[in-house]
């Protein structure tokens, strides 16, 4: 799992303030080998596009939900809704998938991400 994302969920499903500051303070290394790194540019787009495909970010996903399941009780109502509702419709069938994706008012903060959350739930990626 990604360590500043899973942190990122406690933090905000719990009800704490998250500040998004745009100018870097840290330096962060990057190198071809990289899984998660620089998000510009249409290669990085399809080598994430590839991650969610491969099933890559469904097991993430599987590893968050188990991790978070302790902390449940301490999630605000409204993201332990959202908690549940994810942790039950990725797996559901089709249709309930993409209900379920469409009710929990998921999003991405690009139109890639979106398309690609939208992919992962068509393909049962998520």
């Amino acid at each position: 799992m990604v360590h500043d994302w899973f942190l990122y969920m406690v933090v905000s499903g719990c009800g704490g303030v998250v500040i998004y500051d745009p100018v870097p303070s840290l330096r962060y290394r990057q190198h071809a080998a990289n899984l998660i790194g620089a998000n510009g540019g249409f290669i990085a787009r399809l080598r994430r596009l590839s991650l969610v495909l491969s099933g890559r970010h469904r097991r993430w996903n599987t590893r968050n939900i188990e991790a978070l399941s302790g902390l449940r009780e301490k999630l605000t109502p409204e993201n332990r809704y959202v908690y549940d509702e994810f942790a039950h419709f990725r797996n559901a069938s089709f249709w309930n998938r993409l209900a379920g994706l469409y009710c929990a008012r998921l999003y991405r903060q690009t139109f890639a991400g979106n398309a690609t959350l939208w992919l992962a739930a068509l393909f049962k990626r998520l």
